[in-house]
């Protein structure tokens, strides 16, 4: 009897473990670009702006685009997918807001700690409660001991940051809003894991989450700039490389609405954080070298292993442990 099963799914983390690779590096183009361009909003809108106008370019160049958005009036009248799957776009607002506000205060290493844990904790519920397009996934105790060990390799790879934090009087306040951002973005991600499916075109999907972010970010900056928190609109004109954090997020949200189906929130999270780990260790090597400590390469190690474990098979059991039962 073919077992391709297990094999079938090395592919697919692989492209989510290399595009959350790229992960670090949006969150370095955005916290720089904040203060460059007057605030952290300035710099999340460059990035759903950029982004916005690439998949614009590929709705009218894709054909596949192109019949989903034919099917955009349908699946609203019809009610295939909630209207609040809309507030998707927001929380890609509010994860770039929190980059460009975290990482300058925190540091990578602590945010990817707080966006990890708090990530793979509703990842489980997602998957316990079957609101990502794989349906309800079983939470076996090797799925459990996976999730633990990525968390706990994710405190291993930053431990020691916390005194950094200290330094920042925004640090705690950064430090929660990574959290809140790792809880929503696993929701965000089956949302539109959902909604891709329901237009047959994961670009329709993901320029609709981007004309939200664009959207709200600006609501936001017109309130800000009321209050006089932050000036509406750049104080500078970007610089070429603010532009890149754009394709970053658009490659990290069709990772998502692509391999939700496949792979279950639970161990998408994982590949994609996988690989946010490992670029953020290779980004220390290359920028500050000097940094770079053996809990960091023994985090990675421990992560890397738990998604072995955690995604053994697409049902989360070792192959040793299904048999028949009498």
């Amino acid at each position: 009897m073919a077992r391709p099963e297990p094999r079938s799914h090395a592919v697919p983390l692989a492209l989510a473990g290399s595009a959350g690779m790229l992960m670090p590096l949006q969150a370095l183009i955005t916290s720089n670009a904040a203060g460059f361009l007057g605030g952290y909003f300035a710099a999340a809108l460059i990035s759903a702006l950029t982004s916005l106008a690439c998949l614009v370019v590929a709705s009218i160049a894709l054909p596949g685009a192109r019949a989903g958005w034919k099917k955009f009036g349908s699946v609203w009248r019809e009610r295939q997918i909630p209207r609040w799957f809309l507030l998707a776009g927001l929380v890609g607002a509010y994860y770039m807001v929190a980059q460009a506000m975290s990482v300058s205060n925190i540091g990578l290493a602590l945010f990817a700690v707080a966006v990890v844990g708090a990530r793979t904790l509703t990842s489980i519920v997602i998957d316990v409660i079957g609101f990502s397009p794989a349906g309800k996934q079983p939470v076996t105790r090797i799925r459990i001991l996976g999730a633990v060990l990525l968390v706990v390799g994710a405190v291993i790879a930053s431990w020691g940051t916390g005194a950094r934090s200290a330094e920042s009087p925004l640090a705690w306040v950064s430090l929660a809003v990574a959290m809140e951002a790792g809880l929503l973005v696993s929701f965000q991600q089956s949302m539109n894991g959902r909604a891709g499916q329901a237009y047959g075109s994961t670009t329709t999907a993901t320029a609709i989450n981007y004309l939200a972010s664009t959207a709200g970010l600006l609501i936001a900056m017109a309130i800000v700039a009321l209050l006089k928190i932050e000036s509406f609109g750049f104080t500078s004109v970007p610089l070429w490389w603010m532009y890149l954090a754009g394709p970053l997020g658009i490659l990290f949200v069709v990772t998502g609405v692509t391999l939700v189906p496949r792979l279950g929130a639970l161990v998408l999270g994982i590949g994609l954080v996988t690989g946010q780990l490992v670029g953020s260790l290779a980004m220390d090597l290359i920028l500050t070298p000097e940094k770079v400590g053996g809990n960091e390469i023994i985090g990675t190690l421990v992560t890397l292993l738990a998604v072995l474990v955690a995604s053994w098979q697409p049902n989360g059991r070792p192959r040793w442990k299904t048999r028949k039962t009498p």
